[in-house]
């Protein structure tokens, strides 16, 4: 504020007016409209006015401005000087929020059938700014990945690298993608994920049986040996075993994940009375993180409330989305917070998963997770609609919520886009 008030000694009675119009006016228009000022006076290139502010690192609620310059937060206020903006944002009534992180969407678009696109499926246009592709890659084709989809979309993309360092060569058969010896060469996985940490988050690894094969726990030891020499953290898939989940999760530690956590049929958290597996209880003592991986076959209501029953924490919220699931029962980010919403999870809560929770499991939680002033720009503005909601889990099972979460406004380092995609009610 002093800072403010020092400029305001130098402004002509014109220019007080103008930036007097200005603020009058934008406390008028209605959420969502943007005001042009001079951009000449600009101190922000955009403030976000009016929205309640959710910021589950300073753990602060309130009614607030954002101010962003060069693509970064640089105030936040009960109220700035809106005609100190080369644009204003009118966002009163709208929930704001650091921008949604999705660990786990497979979006290596036009080089895996399944994939979805990065903006426009899963990302930007979704209210999405951060998406993970978990081992849609393979460290034999990462050059691919960097060139065609982190650097070319808008969305900020990283990736955890697949185990497996090559692909067979027909792949259209359903071969396991790490049954055989011959797919893995940790020398190069290793090299890769060192040369590329600006992208690369980690190893991913699918402990299961259809992807394993006769390998069995092989491939989920690689992936510990492949992360640790990297200095960087496995997420495991967790499927039908073979390898049995207890023996997966007595290999991972701290920091770690277990992705599709709510799974609904054996080799699971939870045995068939709902009680959580030991090993479950003893990895998360041992800070390995839970992560939701909704997808097709991976989110059953019973799991989740079996582990809201056991009081079994969720870290991170994301969709698994991919062609199968992107036009159900997944359908979007907002969709799937909205499931939780109606497993009674409070909305700042819901907030903490999917911004800060995945955040700190990638080690950024201040940068990303956070809306204080230095941090980029990434910011989602959404509402909440009390309106019937179909929300279906991954076994088909379908059930009527009251409330769905829609995004409005997403800004990504500075940019705002307005055109978001929203699913059907169903």
């Amino acid at each position: 504020m002093q800072q403010h008030n020092r400029g305001s000694l130098h402004l002509s009675r014109r220019s007080f007016l103008r930036r007097s119009a200005a603020t009058a006016a934008c406390l008028a228009v209605p959420a969502g409209s943007v005001l042009q000022a001079a951009a000449a006076q600009a101190t922000f290139d955009l403030i976000v006015a009016g929205a309640t502010m959710i910021d589950p690192f300073q753990k602060r609620r309130q009614v607030a401005d954002v101010g962003i310059k060069d693509g970064k937060i640089a105030q936040t206020a009960p109220q700035l000087d809106r005609g100190a903006a080369a644009k204003v944002l009118a966002a009163k009534g709208l929930l704001l929020t650091p921008g949604w992180i999705d660990l786990h969407a497979h979006i290596f678009f036009g080089h895996r059938k399944n994939a979805v696109h990065p903006d426009r499926d899963a990302g930007v246009h979704t209210g999405v700014t951060t998406l993970a592709d978990p081992g849609g890659f393979v460290s034999s084709e990462f050059d691919l990945f960097r060139s065609n989809i982190v650097e070319k979309s808008t969305t900020r993309v990283l990736g955890f690298v697949n185990v497996s360092a090559t692909r067979h060569a027909d792949q259209s058969t359903r071969r396991p993608v790490h049954g055989d010896w011959s797919l893995f060469d940790q020398e190069l996985t290793i090299k890769t994920i060192v040369e590329n940490r600006d992208v690369i988050q980690g190893v991913k690894v699918l402990s299961s049986v259809r992807h394993s094969g006769n390998l069995g726990i092989t491939p989920t030891r690689l992936a510990v040996q492949a992360a640790r020499e990297s200095g960087t953290r496995v997420m495991a898939h967790i499927g039908m075993a073979p390898p049995l989940i207890q023996d997966v999760m007595n290999l991972l530690e701290k920091g770690d994940i277990i992705t599709h956590c709510f799974k609904g049929f054996p080799s699971g958290l939870f045995h068939r009375d709902g009680t959580p597996v030991v090993a479950a209880r003893q990895a998360i003592q041992r800070d390995v993180s839970l992560d939701l991986g909704h997808g097709a076959g991976s989110f059953a209501w019973r799991a989740a409330r079996h582990a809201l029953k056991a009081d079994i924490p969720l870290h991170s919220l994301s969709t698994d989305l991919h062609q199968g699931s992107v036009r159900g029962p997944v359908w979007s980010y907002g969709r799937t917070m909205a499931k939780l919403l109606h497993l009674g999870y409070p909305i700042d809560e819901v907030v903490k998963l999917s911004t800060l929770g995945p955040a700190e499991l990638i080690g950024q939680g201040r940068e990303l997770g956070s809306l204080e002033a230095g941090t980029v720009a990434d910011l989602t503005l959404f509402r909440i609609v009390e309106t019937p909601t179909g929300l279906t889990d991954s076994l088909g099972n379908s059930e009527i919520g009251a409330r769905d979460v829609q995004p409005v406004h997403c800004i990504r380092a500075g940019q705002l886009i307005s055109d978001m995609k929203i699913p059907p009610r169903g």
